[in-house]
């Protein structure tokens, strides 16, 4: 996840508990312009991975998820997951090697559908089942 290599500024600013929704669209604006101006190292992005763009949209999905957790809970006790069914071998990416079987990226979504709620964190990221660090 890109948030283990950005700055501490932008891993406390996605990770925040009070993080709202238009915060979050000004962080990802920040990193948009960042990316056109090529100024991402001075806002405390990475260079270095080949795919940043898409870490980045990652990373506000999972911070998302944790807004719309806090927000959906308080006023109609619904749970929000986010859920990564891994690097699956389908026609997007020609079956590209190292991607495992669609069916294993199914089960990983199925398991937080079919486990009680008591049993997930609301607004955690998961795969395989297992809960991921915002950052790792």
């Amino acid at each position: 996840m890109v948030l283990h290599h950005v700055s501490k500024d932008l891993q406390d600013k996605y990770t925040s508990a009070t993080l709202t929704t238009e915060q979050l669209d000004c962080l990802v604006e920040d990193f948009i312009s960042a990316l056109e101006s090529n100024n991402l190292e001075k806002c405390g992005y990475p260079t270095h991975i080949p795919s940043l763009a898409y870490s980045v949209s990652k990373a506000a999905l999972i911070a998302l998820t944790r807004i719309e957790a806090r927000q959906y809970y308080g006023a109609k006790q619904i749970f929000v997951y986010s859920v990564c069914p891994g690097y699956c071998a389908t026609d997007i990416n020609k079956h590209g090697p190292g991607g495992r079987p669609a069916e294993f990226g199914a089960d990983s979504i199925l398991h937080a559908v079919n486990t009680p709620d008591h049993e997930l964190e609301n607004g955690a990221f998961y795969r395989n089942g297992t809960k991921l660090p915002q950052i790792d």
